[in-house]
């Protein structure tokens, strides 16, 4: 859809002159109770009153896209590259908000992820029942609005004191007679599109802990790593500067660490009004909060994008619970504007191999349909139209990844969104830019190894392997883990190129995928020991994963963790070995290493104080990273057994292997309905329940006996 289709005679605008953070406003006239609905767009982010009262509760909207065109876009000037864009826009029913004759329509705006690609602006038509239709145009007014300086990553600084109209503004009967008129400008040429991925909103509130005061500063703690904002409380009969900054963690003394702080400060000059304040535009992440001046923190509002929990998961360890919540919580707070991000706070980016990585555990445990129907489109806009290369993020924004274990998002994105719900539209949709991606890894082979990316470019294999120095990771080569992904995403290709009718492509794939196979064996396999690359790091259980090596490349996997019961692995090891070992019989040393806390674990970070997952095994930038939690989706497939026996989970099998635990029991949600599962071994007996619904086909498998499962509650004894 075009910018004129989605809006009419709308035009666009923006303030006459610089402004990142203005206020718009603009009139209409309607009849009391008329249905009305509103189509807007403010880029970056922008916030919506009529007559003074907010349309929505979303934040952060609209979600982040590669926007349009823009002659200084990276990958152009580095690499001449060519990606595809969007723009989102929301609509409103805003009916129960119009009053009789004329009525306000306020825009807050501000710049977000938009920054590179121009100055703010805004667009709207609001469609009535009775009376005309309303569209922007050059008659709205605009003024600069109390926030002053704002830096998206960082935080924001407001001044009170020098708005008068900051609490005023967006009212009804407000005088904006000595307001600027705004410029009218082109529509930015894209594809536009109404959002359906879930927008940020404030999700629950947290009362900060006061736990120390020193020279004229307050530190809180929030008793968690969260993603949202800090209320700041002042009503000081003067006007002052109040400092807020948060952090992840504190120093030996009890100090708020300046490093974990991660450069988040904002700031907040006052009236001498009482008044509660906060950021408005961006996002912090933080456990610990520092304020100065003569104010208090009297709430904290967590906000992430609004995507339901919709598993559960609890057992006797508690190093293993602490796992699962960590994960949950870690996924929540890296999930804004529409994009799986990497952390909440240093970056904010959409990497494809953090996403990828982590995409089914998010589809078993979350509904995050719609949220991934969102970013496949991400992926998909940032392919190069020339070479085929997949960007390290979605949207694009200029970082480092690697060919194999980022780009191959394309493929494994929609590859698990099938699995998941059964739905195989994606695969149709994207299965061209799937085979132009593998042509772009035969391109960057050498020796049938994938070895290289776009020049001057990361090409990163395995990542973030321990080590408390950045130098000195990952040792495992990067064309063997690169050939891994090739190879991989080959075996999906197969299965895909059969369920979308395209059979005829799948004996040239498995041509390649033999010969890039052929090349993986002759380059790293060791016929006298069977370990791929002398399995370092973990390296056996890719080849494995593959179906390659023999009994000893398992036995030597299993050797390399029974003992020490830590982690030499990366992002990409840690979930495959987890996973080897579970399908391979050995639950016992999956859940111990899973349980274990000496270091590099996950325990050794639950007794560091840690409740989200760091993006480290040792020294961490950032104590919020999803990444390392791909493994948790094994607590519902392997522990509580609930195995997908087709797509989409229409038929099941139900299998639990608790290993060495006395006690499991959880649930997920999927298209048919919950799935429970329950196990409890007393004495010499196991006792296992399973709930699920009327239309799901499923069976118990466990001890060499296989029974049918009815609706409800089912109870066995073994």
């Amino acid at each position: 859809m075009t910018s004129n289709e989605m809006f009419g005679a709308a035009s666009w605008v923006t303030p006459s002159d610089k402004c990142d953070t203005p206020f718009i406003r603009g009139y209409f006239n309607a009849e009391k109770g008329e249905k009305a609905e509103i189509t807007v767009c403010g880029l970056g982010f922008f916030e919506l009153f009529i007559n003074g009262k907010r349309a929505s509760s979303d934040l952060f909207v609209p979600a982040d896209s590669d926007y349009h065109f823009f002659p200084e876009q990276e990958c152009l000037t580095l690499h001449g590259e060519i990606t595809s864009h969007r723009i989102y826009c929301l609509k409103y029913d805003i009916t129960c908000l119009i009053e009789d004759g004329k009525n306000s329509v306020s825009v807050f705006l501000a710049p977000g992820w938009y920054k590179p690609y121009g100055d703010v602006k805004l667009c709207y038509k609001i469609e009535l029942e009775k009376s005309d239709n309303v569209f922007s145009d050059k008659s709205l007014k605009w003024a600069k609005s109390f926030i002053e300086g704002y830096d998206f990553i960082h935080g924001e600084k407001h001044d009170y004191s020098a708005v008068s109209y900051a609490d005023i503004w967006n009212e009804r009967s407000f005088d904006d007679s000595n307001w600027k008129n705004v410029t009218e400008i082109p529509a930015p040429e894209s594809e536009y599109y109404i959002q359906t991925t879930p927008a940020d909103t404030v999700i629950r509130h947290i009362k900060p802990r006061l736990i120390g005061a020193e020279n004229g500063s307050k530190l809180y703690d929030c008793g968690e790593n969260i993603t949202g904002r800090p209320i700041v409380f002042c009503d000081l009969a003067e006007s002052q500067k109040i400092i807020v900054s948060v952090g992840e963690f504190l120093t030996p003394d009890g100090k708020l660490d300046e490093f974990y702080s991660h450069g988040q400060t904002s700031e907040f000059i006052t009236d001498a009004k009482e008044r509660e304040m906060s950021i408005r535009f961006c996002w912090n992440a933080f456990r610990y909060i520092r304020v100065t001046g003569n104010a208090l923190i009297t709430d904290c509002e967590v906000i992430h994008a609004d995507v339901p929990v919709t598993s559960f998961f609890e057992c006797d360890n508690e190093n293993i619970n602490w796992l699962y919540d960590a994960y949950i919580r870690t996924q929540l707070d890296n999930m804004h504007a529409g994009i799986p991000s990497d952390c909440p706070h240093l970056e904010k980016r959409g990497y494809t191999g953090d996403g990828q990585l982590c995409c089914s555990a998010v589809m078993t445990m979350f509904d995050a349909k719609v949220f991934y129907e969102k970013w496949m489109e991400d992926i998909s806009d940032c392919q190069d139209k020339n070479t085929g290369h997949i960007q390290y993020t979605a949207p694009y924004v200029h970082s480092g990844g690697g060919p194999g274990g980022w780009g191959c998002a394309i493929i494994e994105v929609p590859y698990q969104f099938y699995k998941a719900y059964g739905d195989t539209a994606p695969l149709k949709k994207y299965y061209p830019q799937m085979l132009r991606y593998l042509d772009f890894l035969e391109e960057h082979s050498e020796n049938d190894l994938v070895t290289s990316d776009m020049p001057d470019e990361w090409c990163l294999g395995e990542w973030c392997t321990p080590s408390d120095e950045m130098q000195k990771r990952p040792m495992i080569p990067q064309p063997f883990v690169n050939n891994y992904f090739y190879i991989k995403s080959l075996q999906r290709l197969e299965e895909i190129a059969s369920l979308i009718g395209k059979k005829e492509d799948i004996k040239k794939l498995q041509a390649v995928r033999k010969i890039k196979t052929d090349a993986l064996i002759r380059e790293y396999y060791d016929e006298k020991s069977g370990d791929f690359c002398n399995n370092i790091q973990g390296s056996n259980s890719f080849a494995l994963e593959l179906g390659l090596g023999d009994e000893r490349t398992f036995e030597n996997l299993i050797k390399a963790y029974k003992n020490d019961l830590v982690f030499n692995t990366g992002i990409f090891g840690t979930d495959l070995v987890i996973k080897l070992l579970f399908e391979r019989g050995c639950s016992d040393l999956a859940l111990s290493l899973l349980a274990s806390d000496k270091k590099p674990s996950f325990g050794y970070w639950k007794k560091r104080g840690a409740t989200t997952l760091w993006e480290e095994w040792g020294l961490p930038r950032s104590m919020n990273h999803p990444m390392f939690g791909a493994p948790v989706k094994y607590l519902f497939t392997e522990v509580l057994g609930v195995k997908a026996e087709s797509a989409g989970y229409k038929k099941v099998v139900i299998s639990p292997d608790v290993g060495f635990l006395r006690f499991a029991k959880g649930f997920i949600t999927t298209e048919y309905g919950k799935i429970e599962v329950r196990v409890n071994r007393r004495g010499e007996g196991t006792f296992v329940d399973v709930v699920i619904g009327k239309d799901v086909d499923a069976a118990l498998k466990m001890n060499g006996v296989e029974i049918k499962l009815s609706e409800g509650k089912n109870s066995f004894a073994f």
